[in-house]
This record gives C-alpha cells, structure tokens and sequence, in this order.
C-alpha cells in the first residue's frame, strides 16, 4: 500500500511542476506583451508629435521664388567682370549692361555690336566672348550686350496651326518692340567712337533684327554676320529666309558642322531664298568644329575679316 502511494507521489509532483512552470510562463507572456504594446504606444506618440513638429517647421519655411535669370546674369557681369569694362545703359524703362572694349590700334576701323542667342550672357564662350576680345585687336571697338531672355511661352503648342501663328505672333511682338528699343540705345553708344558699325548676332537674335531692320531702316548697320541662325516654327523661318533675301543689307551667314538641327537645315532654307533673289551681297559658309555650338576661333576670326575686306571693309 505504502509502495503504491510513494508510486503516485512520485508521478503526481512532477507533473504539479510542469502545471505550475505553464502557469508562470503564461503569465510572464502576458506581460511581456502587455510591456511591449505600451513600449509601440508610446513609440507611435512620439513619432506623431515629431510627424507634427515636422510639418508645422515645413509649413513655417518661406520658399523664395528664384530670381530671374536675366537678373541673374547681369548681378554676375557687375561682380566678375572690370568696371570699367560694364557699360550700363537704359532702353525705354528698362535698365541694360554693355560691355565695351575700345580698340587697341592706330586704325579705327569701327564698332562691332556681339548679340548672343536667347538665354545667353554677353559673354557667352561659344563664340561671342572671344570675338568681344579679340576684335579690339584688329581696330573694332567691341560692345557686347546682355539682351532679353526668351519669351515665355514661346513657341505656342496649341493645337490648331491658325491659333499657334496667332499666338506666337502675340509674343515676339512686344519682345521685337523690346529689342528694338535695346538697339536703338546699343547704337547711340556705339556712335561715341568712330568708323563703321557691324552687328553680329547669335541664334534666333538674328532673326529677329531683321525683321526689325526692315521695319526701321535707322537702325540698319552697316553689314550683319549671323552665328548659327534659326527661329522654332517653320512660319517664322520662312519669313526669316524671305526677308533676308530681299534685304538689301549684305550678311555673313555662318553655321556650324556639328551645330543646332535647326540652324543646319534653315541655312539651306536661307541659301535658297537668296539664290532666287540673286542677292550678291550674301555668303553663306559651314565652318568645321569640334565641339557642338562651339565656333572654331581663329577660323571664325578669318571669315568676318575676308568677308569684310571682300565687300569693301
């Protein structure tokens, strides 16, 4: 009997054990969950009071709205360059920089007005920069201008071709007016020194002078070279080619090799507008380059000199 009861003793007590161990481990579970769901809790009010904190700091920053790149590129002419060099002058109520580099030599041969593309400064490295330097060493007096930027919105991408023309016509308007009027002061300047005047213009810049030449013949040069030339629409292109073909103003049209696909194919464009016309007083030259855009200097150099001393100058 006593065998018996220790038998069972002996089998009930490790079982209590393994019983009461669950019971403990059930317990110390709970808790631990019960710890690790406040720890979340409180982690998640933390990060939605630093969420919040966060936003309310987003929401007090002013965002300055970047200044105009027009702005931008004179503020950089008047801190990097001499001042004696800036030249400002006034278009209407609008405030312009020249820069001016008078002639190094005996002979005054003139005055070269640099107009650089749309989006370019007036010393723009393609090309007008190192003509704005070099020039001054062959007699010209250089004044290279800091022009308007593009137009905004230009060219129009509405749908209809009738509304496009319409558009664009409403936006070079008052730029050409604008241009004009920036000319107009550019050639006053330029009648402080003696000789000639000859404007070179960059991109679609030439474009647009000759529409203006033919609406102001006052403010016609003595001859224009054209640096790469090119307008957005295939109607303003073909104004360009026709009016250059019926100017009597003799041009140097140059382009590039590697150059603007637009600039290449309107050059044929221009080349056979003129041909028609007969117009002797324009050459049309491709120049070798390396790099896209940019002119090969001194080859550059020799065309407008040959062309000028071919036409008299």
């Amino acid at each position: 009997m006593l065998q018996r009861f220790a038998l069972t003793c002996i089998l009930i007590v490790p079982l209590l054990l393994v019983i009461n161990s669950s019971y403990v481990f059930a317990e110390e579970e709970e808790e631990t969950k019960t710890e690790q769901k406040a720890d979340e809790e409180k982690t998640e009010i933390k990060e939605t009071t630093a969420n919040a904190s966060a936003k309310k700091q987003r929401s007090d920053i002013k965002i300055v709205a970047p200044i105009a790149k027009f702005s931008q590129q004179k503020a950089d002419l008047d801190h990097y360059l001499p001042k004696n060099v800036i030249k400002p002058i006034l278009a209407g109520p609008d405030g312009y920089t020249t820069l001016v580099k008078t002639n190094t030599t005996k002979n005054n041969k003139g005055v070269v007005i640099l107009l650089p593309d749309w989006q370019q400064n007036a010393t723009n490295p393609k090309a007008i920069n190192y003509l704005r330097k070099a020039l001054p060493n062959k007699g010209w007096t250089t004044i290279s201008v800091q022009a308007p930027n593009m137009p905004n919105n230009y060219p129009s991408r509405a749908i209809k071709l009738s509304q496009r023309i319409e558009e664009n016509n409403k936006i070079l308007t008052p730029y050409k007016e604008k241009l004009q009027s920036l000319m107009a002061a550019v050639m006053e300047q330029a009648k402080n020194y003696p000789g000639i005047f000859l404007v070179v213009a960059q991109g679609s810049h030439a474009a647009v002078l000759i529409d203006i030449y033919e609406e102001d013949a006052s403010l016609t040069p003595t001859a224009l070279v054209m640096l790469s030339s090119f307008m957005f629409t295939d109607e303003a292109n073909e104004r360009f080619a026709q009016n250059l073909a019926l100017s009597e103003l003799p041009v140097l049209d140059l382009f590039l090799r590697r150059d603007h696909p637009l600039a290449k194919s309107n050059a044929l464009l221009r080349k056979k507008y003129t041909n028609n016309e007969m117009k002797i007083t324009y050459r049309q030259k491709q120049l070798h380059n390396i790099n896209t855009g940019y002119y090969p200097k001194e080859t550059l150099l020799r065309e407008i000199n040959g062309w000028l001393k071919s036409i008299g100058w």
